[in-house]
């Protein structure tokens, strides 16, 4: 949603385009590692956090973010990192719009909510789905973040950590980490599978353009 918003936003002229652009997308080109050091230590922390000078200005009570909000916590991190992806893909699929037909469209007196809703957002539906999916296959992955703000603590442990602590994490049941492990493997290939037929229909459709 959010790269969305910024796709559209950065789908037209004004100052300084450019440099919104280059610092949109510096949160992507960040090592996840870092990423999450950053937000950990600079954001979330409960003594020298800028969410915490924030709240303290405002006369709130402090939060312990990622001890009280582990989930809530590396969503917002990872979420801010891959946003700029999405953003791209969305304004990949903006810019193929055919700008005659948008044109027809505000002569013909349509609002520019309207051109949105009935082409704008059509247009966009197969490039939401590739972001989409490729988000999915991010999650399913998702590792760094977790070890470096909560370690696997309750409520922020995914599938792929899970296998870690079963097995060379300190579990050594290494028979559950197997098991588990295949099911990551198959969901990563049926949502991968998707993405591909996906990226073929628009490729397919940039053709025939």
């Amino acid at each position: 949603m959010f790269g969305t918003l910024f796709a559209i936003l950065l789908d037209r002229k004004f100052v300084g385009q450019g440099l919104v652009r280059t610092l949109l997308i510096t949160p992507f080109l960040l090592m996840p590692v870092v990423a999450a050091l950053i937000w950990k230590q600079q954001m979330f922390s409960s003594l020298f956090g800028i969410l915490d000078k924030v709240l303290g200005f405002l006369g709130l009570n402090s939060v312990a973010w990622i001890s009280d909000h582990p989930l809530a916590s590396i969503v917002t991190v990872l979420v801010w990192q891959w946003t700029p992806f999405m953003m791209l893909i969305m304004l990949a699929g903006l810019q193929s719009q055919p700008s005659d037909i948008i044109e027809a469209a505000g002569v013909d007196g349509a609002s520019p909510f309207g051109i949105f809703r009935q082409l704008t957002l059509p247009h966009l539906r197969r490039y939401l789905e590739l972001g989409a999916l490729l988000g999915s296959i991010y999650i399913i992955q998702a590792f760094d973040a977790i070890d470096v703000m909560t370690g696997g603590g309750p409520g922020s442990t995914n599938i792929p950590y899970f296998v870690y602590q079963e097995s060379i994490g300190g579990g050594f049941r290494y028979g559950s980490a197997s098991a588990y492990a295949i099911v990551v493997v198959v969901f990563s290939i049926v949502i991968a599978t998707f993405a591909l037929r996906v990226l073929s229909g628009l490729l397919k459709d940039e053709e025939r353009a």
